[in-house]
């Protein structure tokens, strides 16, 4: 029987010889010339790795949370470590001290930044009309209520306080009539006034329907007015963005994909933006995606001077330093051009 076996083993050997050498394959597993194509196949570049910081929970800052979520950037071939430091003074200085590498901001707080010796630039700008609306409870009856009020902000300098600067004026009162009082971010002002521990306030969807449903009412509209401002912007610092110059394209073609992806699907985007508010109320998120993603994110965020110098003179009442700021020197629309002559956004 073992004499048998052994011719038989040594004819199978035999025959897979006369086959290899007649140019046939041999079974996949056991040719060892598969693992050597295997491994000598080029690789896949690793992601490069970014990390980037949004200042506050707001919906202008959609566009890198859905690229995060949906994996665009990891599309564009970065994996970027995307985290909420919330307040545009502590998410700036994370940026300057080199804690993260971009920074999703206002513009005001990259102005402020930038005459305090802070050498940044923004690079793109997502909502360049202010979204705000001075919210007052339900008593209130006209102008001479705030007189000797406070008025809560997110913080000194940004872009709320600004819109409430703008309001104050509209309606015919000086600053020197209330007091102003940052809270530290969006999400606080939001619960202090809810909390009746300041007056009244600017907000936006969705904070808006919270303060509607607890007797809050509009006593002034700057969206309404299509005011220009440059509320949310993507922020860098100039040396990060010369030396890093593909990187900061890659974000750019990044954001501006997911802004046309969210114009396409509202039902795919609202999940997203329910998961970056930590909002459950499905009207508040109609509304906001209605507000935010069809009517004030443009398809290109470009950044020009025009609501760089409004908001820079309207900066200047609270931050004498910026008055005569070179606007030109803290913007950089070149990633965003670059995007659009190869029509990323179609």
């Amino acid at each position: 029987m073992r004499t048998k076996f052994a011719l038989r083993v040594s004819a199978i050997a035999v025959g897979l010889a006369i086959i290899v050498g007649c140019g046939g394959n041999a079974p996949a597993a056991s040719s060892p010339t598969g693992s050597v194509a295997t491994a000598s196949a080029t690789p896949t570049a690793a992601p490069i790795k970014v990390r980037a910081a949004y200042g506050n929970v707001t919906p202008a800052n959609l566009a890198p949370f859905y690229a995060k979520e949906k994996g665009i950037f990891l599309q564009n071939g970065l994996d970027v470590d995307l985290s909420l430091i919330d307040g545009g003074g502590k998410s700036m200085a994370a940026l300057l001290g080199n804690s993260v590498e971009i920074a999703q901001l206002g513009g005001t707080e990259a102005m402020s930044a930038y005459v305090g010796g802070g050498d940044v630039q923004a690079v793109a700008l997502f909502v360049p009309v202010s979204p705000w609306v001075l919210m007052a409870p339900a008593s209130y009856t006209g102008p001479n209520d705030l007189k000797g009020k406070v008025i809560g902000v997110a913080s000194k300098g940004g872009s709320s306080e600004i819109a409430a600067v703008q309001q104050i004026e509209r309606l015919g009162l000086k600053t020197t009539d209330v007091t102003i009082l940052a809270t530290g971010s969006v999400a606080n002002l939001t619960s202090a006034m809810l909390a009746n521990q300041v007056y009244a306030g600017p907000g936006h969807p969705p904070d808006t329907a919270a303060l509607f449903k607890a007797g809050y009412k509009v006593i002034m509209d700057l969206a309404a007015q299509n005011v220009p401002a440059v509320e949310n912007c993507t922020i860098v610092t100039k040396k990060y963005a010369n030396e890093h110059k593909d990187v900061m394209q890659k974000y750019v073609d990044s954001l501006i994909q997911s802004i046309v992806a969210m114009k396409k699907d509202k039902a795919g985007t609202i999940p997203v933006m329910q998961k970056l508010l930590n909002v459950s109320d499905q009207d508040a998120l109609s509304q906001t995606y209605d507000y935010y993603v069809t009517q004030i994110f443009p398809v290109y965020p470009t950044v020009a001077t025009k609501e760089w110098l409004y908001s820079r003179d309207e900066l200047a009442k609270s931050n004498a330093a910026v008055k005569d700021l070179d606007v030109t020197k803290v913007i950089d629309n070149t990633f965003v051009k670059n995007a659009q002559d190869r029509k990323v956004g179609g």
